[in-house]
C-alpha cells in the first residue's frame, strides 16, 4: 500500500469520525440533573420516574363552566403522595394526604382535621403525573418530536380520555399535560410551574399526627 492510498484512507476515517461525533451530539439531550441522554434515555428516565415535587396551574373544563386551580403535589413510590391547593382562595390551604395506608384531608382556613384509617390509595386520577406515566407503561404510548418538545401520546383507556404529556428538550422536564375528549376538546390542562424529579428520598413528608386520627364507617 502505497503513501498516497494510506494518507486518504486516514482521512476517510477521520471523516467517518467526525459524522459519527456530530451525530452523537446533536441526538442527546440534557436532563434535570445535567447528564447528557438521547432522545430514547431521556423517555425512559421520564416513565420510571420514582418521586416527584410540582407546583402546576391545573384549569379543568365542563361543557359550560371552566375552574382553574394552583396546587402543590409530592409524590413517592409506590402510594405516597400529598397535595395542597394554592388558589383559588376559597379552598386555600386544602391538604390531602396519603400516607400509604390513611388517609388525611385537613384545611386549617376552615378548621378541617379528617384522618380516615386504611383508605385506598387516591391518587390514581389524571391529575398525577405518575398516574398517566403507569398508564403509559400498562397500555403502550405514542412519541411526536419537534425542535423543542418530545410528546407521548396516550389513551387513559379506564377514563375513557386521551393524553399528551409534553416535554422540554432543553431542560428534561415536563411542562404540561393536555386531556382530551374523544372529540379532542381539552377537559384538563395541567401546565407545571415547577417540577422536580426523583428529589425525594423519605417519606417522612407524608407521615400523619396520629392524635388526630378518627375512625370512620
Amino acid at each position: 500500500m502505497n503513501k498516497k492510498i494510506k494518507i486518504s484512507l486516514i482521512i476517510l476515517l477521520i471523516a467517518f469520525a467526525i459524522i459519527f461525533f456530530m451525530q452523537k451530539v446533536y441526538k442527546t439531550k440534557k436532563i434535570g440533573n445535567n447528564i447528557n441522554k438521547s432522545t430514547s434515555d431521556l423517555l425512559e428516565y421520564i416513565l420510571n420516574i420514582s418521586s416527584y415535587e410540582a407546583t402546576a396551574k391545573v384549569t379543568i373544563n365542563s361543557n359550560k363552566t371552566s375552574n382553574e386551580y394552583v396546587i402543590k403535589q409530592y409524590y413517592l413510590k409506590p402510594i405516597y403522595s400529598k397535595q395542597i391547593i394554592k388558589e383559588p382562595q376559597s379552598i386555600e390551604n386544602l391538604e390531602i394526604l396519603h400516607n400509604g395506608k390513611d388517609l388525611s384531608i385537613k384545611n386549617t382556613n376552615l378548621g378541617l382535621s379528617k384522618i380516615y384509617q386504611n383508605y385506598n390509595y387516591i391518587n390514581e386520577n389524571i391529575l398525577w403525573l405518575n398516574y398517566f406515566l403507569d398508564n403509559c407503561n400498562e397500555n403502550g404510548y405514542q412519541i411526536e418530536e419537534n425542535n423543542e418538545e418530545i410528546i407521548i401520546k396516550n389513551e387513559v383507556k379506564k377514563d375513557k380520555l386521551k393524553g399528551n404529556l409534553y416535554i422540554n428538550k432543553k431542560n428534561g422536564l415536563p411542562q404540561k399535560i393536555q386531556i382530551l375528549d374523544n372529540s379532542n376538546n381539552t377537559k384538563i390542562y395541567i401546565e407545571y410551574k415547577e417540577i422536580k424529579l426523583n428529589n425525594i428520598r423519605e417519606n417522612n413528608i407524608f407521615a400523619l399526627k396520629t392524635n388526630d386520627i378518627k375512625n370512620e364507617v
